[in-house]
């Protein structure tokens, strides 16, 4: 049987390509910039730096097409 603290456990969401892809697909959804950070803090246990560091990387490199979610993961 679980007990109550397993219930309320969030899985880690600290890996860069993972940051990655969770940004790109809430950008493509319609979910402003400002607003990330606090839908994916409600679900997920968030490196915070890791994740400005993703929005950082996402503003600089503006209006080039991203890679698909595969190309990430063979990136990475």
């Amino acid at each position: 049987m679980r007990s109550i603290s397993e219930d309320n456990l969030k899985t880690r969401l600290t890996d860069r390509t993972q940051l990655l892809i969770a940004v790109r697909k809430m950008l493509d959804h319609g979910i402003p910039e400002e607003m990330i950070p606090v839908r994916l803090t409600r679900a997920f246990y968030v490196d915070m730096d890791e994740l400005n560091s993703v929005l950082d990387m996402m503003k600089k490199a503006g209006g080039e097409p991203a890679p698909k979610e595969q190309e990430a993961y063979k990136a990475a």
